[in-house]
């Protein structure tokens, strides 16, 4: 089963979710797909541009107003059971686990092409990628997206390679107060 089907969604759809641990309020993401265990679902985090995981406690909407856990979907239900068999291996593999060796994770260029439709949006390349940035530009432009050097209310999307800083730049600041997706790779 892939998250699409899962979610009723088509590759490139944002949901609205909610971390019951956050104060942040409800976000968009991007599903990619079900995690490697099924209990969660690998997302893009559209404030940050950064992978999250979505996991059983967070409330999701897909459609209307109401929200509902993930955990509550049969599938993922089914899952988090044969998961919670394990509990005893998680909870020793998590007590080794120190805080500083965590890294953030990001979505690939190839996962993030093949996933988005970009045709005829405006989108925004900043920071260093992993190929150069002509590169970027040529195979988004080939994808059907218009390239800008500028956030603006049109941009769809904004694509951040390693800015060189932790906080917020003034793309991202400009993205975040105009609503607009922010994807780092």
């Amino acid at each position: 089963m892939t998250v699409f089907e899962l979610l009723g969604i088509k590759q490139g759809d944002a949901i609205l979710v909610d971390n019951p641990w956050s104060d942040y309020g409800e976000r968009q993401v991007i599903p990619i797909a079900l995690s490697k265990n099924g209990i969660s679902i690998r997302a893009i985090d559209c404030r940050y541009g950064d992978i999250c995981y979505v996991s059983a406690e967070w409330r999701i909407r897909l459609s209307g107003d109401s929200m509902s856990l993930l955990g509550d979907i049969p599938y993922i239900k089914q899952k988090l059971l044969e998961w919670k068999s394990r509990e005893e291996l998680e909870r020793t593999a998590l007590e080794k686990v120190k805080i500083e060796e965590i890294e953030r994770e990001f979505a690939s260029i190839d996962e993030v092409i093949n996933i988005l439709n970009v045709d005829n949006l405006k989108v925004v390349i900043t920071g260093e990628l992993s190929i150069p940035r002509a590169e970027m530009k040529s195979l988004l432009e080939s994808k059907g997206a218009v390239v800008m050097g500028a956030v603006s209310r049109n941009t769809a999307y904004l694509f951040m390679g390693n800015t060189g800083e932790y906080g917020i730049t003034g793309k991202m600041q400009k993205a975040h107060e105009l609503g607009v997706k922010i994807i780092t790779l």
